[in-house]
């Protein structure tokens, strides 16, 4: 990679921009040709596959009506000639010859035969002359055709069918004994009396009519739709020698006819290919089209793509060179300006000139970086050097501050005399007072761990409590519930003693100790909540208000020196503490509400693991 820099360095940047131009000229136009062959090929097929698979369904669903048609106009013939309305004067011989036959109330006989044989042709000169004969079978093996061939050959495919009352349709193969390819049409014959099956009536059909239908849809000049049967033999194909031939045998073996919506190579040419099933006959038909055909305007784009290609190139060769030279003027006056500014000329003058030319700014903004050079990076080093320092200093030293804040140092000594004076005067609430108060400064006093378990804060506040609860006797309730499996839980210590205490202060002592603190906590997501309410007087709305905004002061600028000041350890000094260890989500939030109490609550994460502040 670094050897190519370097090649391209012996160069100037004229024979580079001219070399660019090029190559990005073909890149380009090479690109949209083939995004254009490929979506237009992509789109191609798509229209191919649409208008085929319409095409073939409407094909199918003709087929389908026909052979329906057929089987129902066959009803007629199937039931026999109605009787003659001469009744018993002059009756009509041929009426129910072929159900009385079939049913077995009379044998075949030759009277009866020439009745039949009359009845199937009559029905065929009537109605459909495609129709190359009609063979009434017995499931005894005795028939009858309308053409009076009294035998068959025992290969014809409409006599290995199992003699069973579903309707089918042989696909093509080549008829006895006039060797055209015919397709026959299986139709069961049920009693007109009790509706059993009697026999079966065949109808054996020339394609003329397969034709006609086929050959009125088209598909591109060379497209072709082929029926090929469930069994893979070929039903119908423009060429009429490939009709009834398996696949395998013709040239259409080269192609997967069973896969639909693909394009196939065969020889050197590519085909589109598709089809649909008939639900009755289940014959596929498929339409295949050589891509070539279907992508003539490709070609087209092509061959505008080449000629866009040449256009461009003479563009480069002739145009650039003299763009480049008038572009690089600037450039090169300017690199002399670098060159003398390099070797400490910072007196240079750069020549720039009105507008919004590109190098013309470039020009002025590097004329006022010579003149700004040194102070400006000398400036910027410095403020960034001292603001990061300020800022871990500031870090540091407001957690210590907020911590040093309710961390007092006290007389211990002072307090166990007391204690032992108590114990020995027999007063056991100043002994108790005592000792409560001992081990609540020696908690407060201790400044590392910054996190403790909610266990220790909540022994630390039942002492307090303790306190409070002798201050003022039985008026005063408190109960703390919270669930042993939150006692492992970790916070920042000090952070439930001064909540409680702001209780006391505004809800206990207003009420003259009748009132009532409840500490309970619970779990949400991966955060801990505990509550400290009580039924003191409330605040009032404003009062809320200014409280809420001081707790989101000190959640943005991470610093609750003036609300603390005037509300001594309260809310501020535990949110600060609490913002600056865990990040502004967590802290403390507070609801009151007038003459029915407050709810302040502490979120902090559910975590058990020490932190790294701790020792």
């Amino acid at each position: 990679m670094n050897r190519m820099i370097r090649f391209m360095y012996r160069y100037s940047i004229k024979q580079k921009m001219i070399v660019a131009f090029l190559t990005v000229s073909l890149l380009g136009v090479v690109t949209i040709a083939a995004s254009a062959e490929h979506y237009y090929t992509r789109a191609t097929t798509q229209d191919f596959y649409n208008i085929a698979r319409s095409s073939s369904a409407s094909l199918n669903n003709q087929i389908d009506r026909y052979f329906k048609q057929l089987i129902r106009s066959t009803s007629a013939v199937i039931a026999g000639p109605l009787p003659s309305i001469g009744g018993r004067v002059n009756p009509n011989l041929e009426a129910g010859a072929i159900q009385d036959w079939l049913a077995g109330k009379v044998p075949l006989t030759l009277s009866n035969r020439l009745i039949i044989e009359d009845t199937l042709r009559r029905y065929i000169a009537i109605n459909y002359s495609e129709i190359e004969s009609l063979v009434l079978l017995k499931e005894n093996g005795e028939l009858v055709s309308s053409n009076g061939q009294a035998a068959y050959r025992p290969t014809e495919p409409w006599l290995k069918l199992p003699f069973t009352e579903k309707t089918a349709v042989i696909p093509t193969y080549e008829s006895y004994p006039y060797k055209v390819p015919i397709v026959s049409l299986v139709i069961p014959v049920f009693s007109t009396e009790d509706t059993r099956m009697v026999g079966r009536l065949f109808v054996n059909l020339s394609l003329a009519e397969l034709k006609e239908i086929m050959g009125k849809t088209t598909i591109g000049k060379t497209g072709t739709f082929v029926i090929i049967s469930s069994s893979d033999t070929v039903v119908y194909h423009p060429d009429s020698s490939l009709l009834g031939r398996p696949i395998s045998m013709t040239p259409l073996n080269d192609l997967r006819l069973n896969e639909p919506d693909t394009l196939q190579e065969a020889g050197k040419l590519d085909y589109l290919i598709t089809f649909t099933r008939s639900d009755f006959t289940q014959w596929r038909i498929v339409a295949v089209v050589p891509l070539q055909e279907m992508a003539t305007g490709l070609n087209v784009a092509t061959e505008s793509m080449l000629l866009v290609l040449f256009f461009l190139f003479l563009f480069v060769i002739l145009v650039v060179p003299i763009l480049t030279k008038l572009l690089m003027q600037p450039v090169i006056r300017l690199k002399k300006v670098m060159n003398e500014v390099e070797r400490g000329n910072l007196n240079v003058q750069v020549e720039c000139h009105p507008g919004k030319d590109e190098l013309q700014s470039l020009n002025r903004s590097f004329g006022q970086m010579i003149r700004r050079l040194n102070n400006l990076i000398e400036d910027v080093y410095r403020y960034q050097l001292r603001e990061m320092q300020l800022e871990v200093r500031q870090k540091d030293a407001m957690i210590k501050a907020l911590q040093g804040q309710i961390n007092p140092h006290f007389l211990y000594n002072t307090l166990d005399i007391i204690r032992s004076i108590a114990f020995l005067e027999e007063v056991p609430r100043i002994e108790k007072i005592a000792v409560n108060l001992a081990s609540f400064f020696r908690y407060t006093a201790k400044l590392e761990p910054l996190e403790v378990t909610l266990r220790e804060e909540i022994d630390h506040l039942r002492k307090y409590l303790e306190i409070i609860d002798i201050r003022f006797k039985q008026n005063f309730q408190n109960q703390v519930y919270v669930n042993e499996k939150f006692m492992a839980a970790r916070l920042v210590k000090l952070s439930l003693q001064p909540i409680v205490e702001n209780a006391v202060k505004y809800a206990v002592e207003p009420m003259n100790g009748n009132a009532s603190i409840l500490v309970s906590a619970f779990d949400e997501g991966d955060d801990l909540v505990v509550e400290v309410a009580d039924n003191g007087p409330g605040m009032t709305a404003d009062k809320l208000e200014y409280i809420r905004r001081s707790l989101a002061q000190v959640t943005e600028h991470h610093t609750a020196g003036q609300y603390a000041e005037r509300d001594s350890l309260g809310l501020a000094n535990v949110h600060g503490r609490l913002v600056l260890q865990y990040g502004g989500r967590y802290g403390v939030s507070i609801d009151s509400f007038p003459a029915r109490g407050t709810v302040v609550s502490i979120r902090f994460p559910n975590k058990k693991v020490k932190s790294d502040n701790e020792s």
